[in-house]
Formats: C-alpha cells, sequence, structure tokens
C-alpha cells in the first residue's frame, strides 16, 4: 500500500516539476530513491565478507532492514505532500529548464582587488590554523581532537569564500587561482576533513560555469569524474590512516595506494547506503526527548544552547552520530510536520532558484541552489541539527538576496 501511495503522489509532483539538474526538488528525489534502490541491493545481493559494516551496522535482519526502508518512503510521501500543498496553493505550475548561456557577466571588479582580498582572508586563515592546530596541522596522534568549534566553522566559511575567489580569478589570474585551489586543499587535507574534495569541486563548478565552452565542458566531465572520484577515495581514507596529520596523510598515496581504491568504493557506500542502516539504529537507540529536539531545531549558535552539553548523547559511537532522519522519526507526529514544511521549503527554493537563473543571477542562484541541497546528505549522515542549519542558511541568503536586490546603488 505504500509503495502505491508512493509512486502516485509521485506522478503528481512530476506533473508539476520538470527534471532539471538545479532544482532542489530532482535532487532530493534521485538521492533518496537512488539510496533505496542501492541499499537494497547492497543488503540482499553483497557477500557478507564484502561488505564495509561500519560500527557492525550492516547486520539487519530482513525485518530490521525493511523497518528503516518504510521511514524512508513515508518521509518522501510527508515530503511530497509539502510539495503538492506549495504548488497547488500557490498556483505554481511546472519549473522551466534553465538552458541559456552560462557566459555570466561578472561585476567590473579589477582583479588585483580580488588578489588583494584573497591574501588577506590566506593571512588570516594562516593564522586560524596556528591558533587552532598548531604543529598538531602536520603530525597528530589522533583524527578527531577538540578544536573550538566556532573558531573551526569560522576557518571553514573562510576557505569556501577564499576557494570561490580562486574560481572568479582562474581566467585573469591563473597562476595565483591554482595557488589558491592547492592552499585550500592542502589545508583540508591537513584537517583530514572531506572538504577537501567539497571544495576542489566546488573550484572546478566556478570554472566549469564562467569560462569553460561546451567542447571542454565534457572533456572536464569525461576525464575529470574518475579523477574527482579517486580524490574522494583518498580524501575518505585520512580517518582511517594509522598515524594522522598533513604528513602523513601526504605520504598515504606511495605506502597503501589499494586502500584509496577501495575507499573509492567505500565512498559509494558511505553516500548512498550507510544512512540506512545508521538511521534504523537512530531509530533503536534514541530515547525521544523534546528538550534534545528543541535543541537541535534551534537556529542559535550552538554556544547560545546546550548542544555542547548533549551531542555527545547523539551518537551511535564515537565516529557515527544519528541520523537527521532517524531522529526526526523518533517523534512520529513531529516527523509529517518536519517533511511537510522541508518539502514546501524546496518548492518555494526551486521557485526563487528558477526565478534568479532566468534574470541571469546564476551565481546567486547557484549559491542558495547549494545551500538548499546541503540539507539532504547532511540528513542523512549527521544530527538533526547538522543538516537544519543549512536550511536556516537558504532563508537567510533568500532575505538578504531579496534586501540588497532592491538597494539601487547611484554612482
Amino acid at each position: 500500500m505504500i509503495w502505491a501511495f508512493l509512486v502516485i503522489i509521485l506522478f503528481l509532483v512530476k506533473k508539476r516539476t520538470k527534471f532539471s539538474f538545479f532544482s532542489p526538488l530532482v535532487l532530493f528525489y534521485l538521492f533518496f530513491l537512488s539510496s533505496i534502490i542501492l541499499s537494497t541491493a547492497y543488503h540482499y545481493l553483497m557477500p557478507s565478507n564484502w561488505k564495509f559494516n561500519i560500527a557492525q551496522l550492516d547486520k539487519l535482519s530482513n525485518n530490521d532492514f525493511w523497518i528503516s526502508i518504510r521511514v524512508f518512503l513515508k518521509m518522501l510521501i510527508y515530503f511530497s505532500i509539502g510539495v503538492l500543498f506549495y504548488k497547488y496553493s500557490f498556483k505554481v505550475h511546472k519549473n522551466v529548464n534553465f538552458k541559456f548561456d552560462f557566459k555570466i557577466k561578472l561585476p567590473p571588479i579589477k582583479p588585483d582587488y580580488l588578489v588583494l582580498f584573497s591574501l588577506m582572508i590566506i593571512t588570516i586563515d594562516i593564522f586560524l590554523v596556528w591558533l587552532l592546530y598548531g604543529n598538531e596541522i602536520f603530525f597528530r596522534d589522533k583524527y578527531s581532537v577538540d578544536y573550538n568549534k566556532v573558531g573551526v566553522m569560522l576557518l571553514e566559511y573562510s576557505l569556501l569564500f577564499l576557494i570561490f575567489l580562486g574560481g572568479i580569478l582562474f581566467e585573469k589570474r591563473r597562476l595565483f587561482s591554482s595557488f589558491i585551489a592547492f592552499f585550500v586543499t592542502i589545508l583540508c587535507i591537513g584537517f583530514g576533513s572531506r572538504m577537501a574534495t567539497i571544495f576542489l569541486l566546488f573550484y572546478f563548478f566556478v570554472i566549469f560555469i564562467l569560462y569553460l565552452n561546451k567542447r571542454n565542458k565534457i572533456i572536464f566531465i569525461v576525464l575529470g569524474t574518475p579523477l574527482i572520484l579517486l580524490f574522494f577515495g583518498y580524501n575518505m581514507s585520512l580517518r582511517f590512516n594509522e598515524f594522522h596529520g598533513l604528513g602523513p596523510y601526504l605520504a598515504l598515496p606511495f605506502s597503501d595506494s589499494s586502500e584509496i581504491i577501495k575507499n573509492s568504493f567505500f565512498n559509494v557506500y558511505y553516500t548512498l547506503v550507510f544512512g540506512v542502516f545508521a538511521t534504523f539504529k537512530t531509530l533503536v537507540e534514541n530515547s525521544p526527548n523534546y528538550d534534545y529536539l528543541l535543541t537541535s531545531i534551534n537556529p542559535s549558535p550552538g554556544f547560545l544552547t546546550d548542544w555542547y552539553v548533549i551531542y555527545k548523547k547523539l551518537r551511535i559511537n564515537h565516529y557515527a552520530p544519528f541520523t537527521g532522519i532517524g531522529e526526526v522519526f523518533s517523534y512520529p507526529y513531529f516527523a509529517f510536520f518536519f517533511y511537510f514544511f522541508i518539502g514546501m521549503f524546496f518548492a518555494h527554493s526551486e521557485k526563487i532558484i528558477q526565478r534568479l537563473f532566468i534574470n541571469r543571477k546564476a551565481i546567486i542562484g547557484f549559491m542558495l541552489f547549494l545551500l538548499t541541497v546541503a540539507f539532504i546528505p547532511y540528513s542523512f549522515e549527521y544530527n538533526l541539527r547538522s543538516s537544519v542549519r543549512f536550511i536556516y542558511y537558504a532563508m537567510f541568503f533568500m532575505i538578504a538576496q531579496n534586501f540588497f536586490s532592491k538597494i539601487k546603488i547611484k554612482i
């Protein structure tokens, strides 16, 4: 019955949604439907001795596995009801395909000013790394170390903005742009963070959108995809390395290259399969506590809440947190209203992104797209609080964009 209802409601959503890679709705459905299909194949077809079985989570009975799958089906249904409510209430018809020339005219800012601004950020980032990590950026005993959370967050966002500037500077200051990409990647490798891959992808995407012609885009996709997958495999191998820090991490490809290939396959598992098993474990171990729930959905920074007191209780083990989906469905009635709202929000975000792209504000539209869809993998792998903060970021971005678009500056 639940499958039939899902098929019907997906058909209704499809009537009001065109396929587009820049639609957060489309990406939401692609991600979770792929997850359900791959997880089912992994559970039934993968030999037991081949399974990754992180924290013994893969060893579910068929009944337990389908309990988790039904949670994902309900989530898609609740989400779709929110989407349909928004689209029919506000008479939103099909989104249009974003088929236009992606050669975007950038604001008339001199490259030298961007270089100077980038150097300022690099100086600040070096100071933050020294302040937060010290010599442990090069060698440390453990992968995970408790650093100042606010400082680490500030460092990550400044690196994201820096590599965005690097992408913008690629055409006019190619050598300096490459240095920025190298600097950000090396730092993230030293942290052992998957942000090394994510930031590098962001850098290449900015170049892809702004500067590559159609032929070079095809070459870039064909040659770049396997390289990125291998780099991501290397990036994921860092946390399982015997020694930690930039020195041991850079030596890893020369000492254990087979581990990198193995982890390239592990990435597919961790990205699209692991969350299904971790969600079941979350449902079993997460005792409903509405104080914890309120903290998790509180938009205030963590230090203004009791998050740093409770977050260690919202974990499967030291390495694996509860999943956002599992946390939400620990509160059955809340789950419907939560994903109903998320469905409405994604539909609204799609509408705004479409408007921005049509009005040739592709960079702003793409940034909003990234903020919105970041909710998807974070809800699949991380705590609820880690995922909902991207909804708040996207909301703030929409408000700020709307405010500044009304300001006319006369020179």
